[in-house]
């Protein structure tokens, strides 16, 4: 118990993370002595990545999901040794999806409905993914949250929204817009790419990269010098996300000419 608890000081650097990481070994203890699987609350990407260190260090196994594959809030699953997977359908899946549809003349953004959502006096954790689409946004949420949900949801904001559970098999994932940028990085380092990607000065993308906020393949990298290469993906808190697209070679000046991708 010693050993964790200074694992969890090691690599919290604020109370509510201790608190997170102790309730990650809370649930894998649960799931060790009584048999039955347990879940955590929706974690962001910092708090999934804090969560994967941990279980490394301490020799766990986890799984983290999001409800389909590729989602980027997630909880992380304790199986016991009798259960192959996590259900994914039915009163024991852990999570459920609803779909809200709005009128067809009425605009909403992702923020909308979050804001909707909380305005309900929810918690940030009780909701997943928000997949905003032309016919209004598909909700991830923890079981326990929907019927509360297909009560008591029917706005956002002074829309109307006819909201129904379905399946996660029947979510609907946009198909993300892509945008492409061509530019010249003086070297493949994450600070320089990151810099490229999002328009930044490479000293803010720098420090973006310590304070802890820019992602490499969803895992979070505090090295602004660790070398990306073709098809790694850099998510940049607050700003979105984007892929290492391709290589163009080498320019008159001797820098190195990129092709990247920026989602949404």
């Amino acid at each position: 118990m010693a050993k964790q608890d200074d694992i969890i000081q090691k690599l919290a650097q604020t109370q509510e993370e201790r608190l997170l990481l102790a309730r990650v070994l809370e649930k894998a203890d649960i799931c060790r002595e009584r048999c039955y699987p347990t879940y955590t609350r929706f974690l962001d990407l910092h708090e999934a990545e804090l969560a994967r260190r941990l279980l490394e260090a301490v020799g766990e196994n986890g799984r983290f999901w999001g409800g389909y594959d590729g989602a980027e809030r997630t909880i992380l699953a304790f199986l016991p040794d009798w259960m192959e997977e996590i259900p994914q359908e039915g009163e024991d899946c852990p999570l459920a999806a609803i779909r809200c549809l709005r009128h067809k003349s009425d605009e909403l953004t992702h923020r909308d409905y979050l804001g909707s959502l909380m305005g309900l006096g929810l918690r940030r954790d009780g909701i997943g993914d928000i997949l905003v689409g032309d016919h209004g946004a598909d909700l991830i949420v923890t079981r326990e949250l929907a019927p509360y949900l297909l009560m008591n949801y029917g706005r956002a904001g002074r829309k109307r929204l006819e909201v129904s559970e379905i399946s996660l098999a029947a979510l609907m994932i946009p198909e993300e817009k892509v945008s492409y940028i061509r530019d010249t990085v003086a070297s493949m380092r994450l600070d320089a790419v990151t810099a490229a990607m999002f328009r930044l000065p490479r000293a803010k993308a720098a420090d973006a990269v310590r304070a802890g906020r820019v992602f490499l393949n969803q895992m979070e990298c505090l090295r602004p010098d660790r070398e990306v290469a073709v098809h790694d993906r850099i998510t940049l808190r607050g700003m979105g996300r984007g892929e290492v697209d391709g290589i163009l070679g080498e320019s008159k000046k001797g820098r190195i000419m990129v092709s990247l991708k920026r989602f949404g």
